[in-house]
C-alpha cells in the first residue's frame, strides 16, 4: 500500500492483527447490515478495504429512529449522498421506515425506491404512513430481481390527494417474488391472479387492512397466508392452496372463510368477529395436523361445538390458545379439545367478561375427563374485575390439572408491561444515539461532515441527555 494514501491506517500495515478486514466480502457485508447506517459511512475512513466495502453497501436500512433529531432536509441530503457514493453494484436490501408524524417528500421516496429497483434489489421494505399512492415508482411491480416486497403505505392526507387504498396495476410481473406484504390496498380477483400467475414462487402472502374484492385464492405454491384486518368489510372467499402450512386471519366472520380441499396446516391463528357459524364443510379438518393453534371468537366456539363431537384426534397439537368468550359458564369446548389433544404442552385460555343478556347456557361438563400428560403450562388471561375466575381454576384442578401449573395474567398488566417494554426500548435507543453523537463530535476526522450530512442533531434534545449520561457511560 502506498504510504501517502489518505485512507490508510495502521491496520493496513498490520493486517495480521486486523482479523475482521480479512474476512470475505460477503461476510463483511453481513456485518455492515447490522451496523447503524450513520456509522457505516464513517467506517469508510478505517482502511482502503473498508472504504470499498462501505461504498459497495448491499444492505441499506433507513429507520427514522436513527435520525429523529434531524430536519427532513438534512435526512434527504444524507440519503442522496449515500446513494451517490455507492459503486455500481447490486443491492440486496433497501429498507425505508419513516415516522408517521413527520412529513415525507413523496418525490424523494419515489426516487430512492427507483434507485433500489434499478440496482436489482432483492428485498424492498417500505413502511410509510402518508404517501401519494396514485403515482408509484416505475418498475415496482415488474422488477425481475425482487424476492421480498413489503409495501405498508398508509392513506395520504385527504387535503393533498383524492384516493384511499393502493390500487394494483394491470401489469404485474415479479418472477422471483417469494414474499409479498401489502397494507391499505384494493385487492381484486384479476390483480391477485396476476400476482400468483406471474410470480410462480410466491410462498408468503400478507394483506393488512385491505379491501378484498375476490371470491377465490388459488395457488399451488402458497405456504403462508395472512389477513390482518379488512376495509369495507369482507364478502367471503374460498382458499384453494393444497400446500398451505400457515394461516392467520383477523377481523372477519368465520362464515366468510371456506376451503376447497384441506391443506395440512402446521399453524393457524384465527380471530373472528362473527357470532354464528353455518358452514357446511368440516373446518376442523383443515386444523387436524396443526402443531400450534390460536382460535378466538364466538363463532369459533359455535363451530367447535358443532364439529368437535365427531372430530378426529389432534395428534400433533402442542400449543393451544383458545377463548375470547365467557369461559366460566361454558368450558365444554375447551374440555373436548383437551380430550382430543394428547400431546398438548401449553394451554392459554382467554376469558372475556359476561355481557348482560348474553347466553351462558353451555353444555354440561359433568363426567367429562381428559388426560394431557405433557401439559406443563396453563395460562388464564382475564380482566382484574372478572369474577368467577377461582371457579374456573377449581374446575380445571378437579379435572386433573395441577394448581401449580396454572397461572393467571390480567389484560391490564399485559398492556402495562408492553408499554414499559416499548418505553425502555425507546430510551435505550436514545441513549445509544446520544453516545454515537458524542463520539462523532470527538472524532470529526472519521468523515467529511458536510458532504454526508452527519453533523450534530438539529434539536437541542441531545443536550438534555448530557445531564443524564456522563463520560463514564461509554
Amino acid at each position: 500500500m502506498e504510504s501517502g494514501d489518505e485512507y490508510a491506517t495502521e491496520s493496513d500495515n498490520e493486517s495480521d492483527t486486523d482479523r475482521i478486514s480479512e474476512l470475505p466480502g460477503n461476510i463483511l457485508q453481513k456485518i455492515l447490515s447490522l451496523v447503524r447506517i450513520r456509522a457505516v459511512v464513517r467506517m469508510r475512513r478505517l482502511s482502503r478495504k473498508w472504504r470499498k466495502q462501505c461504498e459497495s453497501l448491499q444492505f441499506i436500512h433507513l429507520d427514522y429512529r436513527d435520525f429523529q433529531h434531524w430536519k427532513y432536509e438534512k435526512f434527504a441530503r444524507f440519503v442522496n449522498n449515500l446513494l451517490l457514493i455507492r459503486r455500481k453494484v447490486d443491492l440486496h436490501t433497501f429498507q425505508l421506515h419513516w415516522d408517521p408524524h413527520a412529513p415525507l417528500n413523496c418525490n424523494d421516496a419515489r426516487m430512492w425506491i427507483g434507485y433500489a429497483l434499478k440496482h436489482n434489489v432483492k428485498v424492498l421494505d417500505v413502511n410509510l404512513d402518508l404517501y401519494d399512492k396514485t403515482d408509484l415508482p416505475p418498475g415496482i411491480f415488474t422488477c425481475r430481481s425482487l424476492q421480498e416486497l413489503n409495501l405498508q403505505w398508509g392513506e395520504a392526507p385527504f387535503r393533498d390527494y383524492e384516493h384511499r387504498q393502493l390500487v394494483l396495476p394491470d401489469t404485474i410481473k415479479l418472477p422471483s417474488l417469494k414474499s409479498l406484504t401489502l397494507r391499505d390496498v384494493e385487492v381484486h380477483e384479476h390483480a391477485l391472479n396476476s400476482f400468483i400467475a406471474r410470480s410462480p414462487g410466491l410462498e408468503d402472502l400478507h394483506l393488512i387492512d385491505s379491501a378484498m374484492y375476490i371470491d377465490r385464492i388459488a395457488s399451488k405454491a402458497l405456504k403462508r397466508l395472512t389477513f390482518d384486518g379488512f376495509l369495507d368489510g369482507c364478502n367471503g372467499f374460498t382458499i384453494s392452496a393444497p400446500h398451505l402450512i400457515s394461516f392467520e386471519c383477523t377481523g372477519c366472520s368465520l362464515d366468510d372463510i371456506s376451503w376447497r380441499g384441506q391443506p395440512s396446516l402446521e399453524s393457524a391463528r384465527i380471530d373472528t368477529c362473527g357470532c354464528t357459524f353455518n358452514g357446511e364443510s368440516k373446518f376442523t379438518g383443515v386444523l387436524a395436523h396443526a402443531k400450534k393453534l390460536a382460535l378466538f371468537g364466538s363463532d369459533i366456539k359455535v363451530m367447535l361445538e358443532k364439529e368437535l363431537p365427531t372430530c378426529s384426534v389432534f395428534e400433533s397439537l402442542t400449543t393451544l390458545e383458545i377463548g375470547d368468550w365467557y369461559l366460566i359458564e361454558d368450558l365444554s369446548v375447551v374440555f373436548r379439545f383437551l380430550q382430543l389433544s394428547p400431546r398438548l404442552e401449553k394451554l392459554t385460555l382467554m376469558h372475556r367478561s359476561h355481557h348482560k343478556g348474553a347466553d351462558t347456557d353451555g353444555m354440561s361438563i359433568d363426567g367429562v375427563a381428559f388426560w394431557c400428560p405433557f401439559l406443563e403450562n396453563v395460562i388464564i388471561q382475564c380482566s382484574k374485575d372478572d369474577d368467577g375466575i377461582d371457579k374456573l381454576v377449581n374446575v380445571l384442578v378437579v379435572n386433573g390439572i395441577r394448581a401449580d401449573k396454572i397461572s393467571i395474567t390480567f389484560y391490564e398488566d399485559i398492556k402495562n408491561k408492553e408499554h414499559v417494554e416499548r418505553r425502555c426500548a425507546d430510551e435505550e435507543r436514545l441513549k445509544e444515539l446520544f453516545i454515537f453523537e458524542k463520539m462523532a463530535k470527538k472524532n470529526r476526522e472519521w468523515i467529511d461532515e458536510d458532504r454526508y450530512a452527519v453533523s450534530e442533531p438539529d434539536s437541542d434534545q441531545s443536550d438534555a441527555y448530557s445531564d443524564e449520561y456522563d463520560e463514564d457511560d461509554f
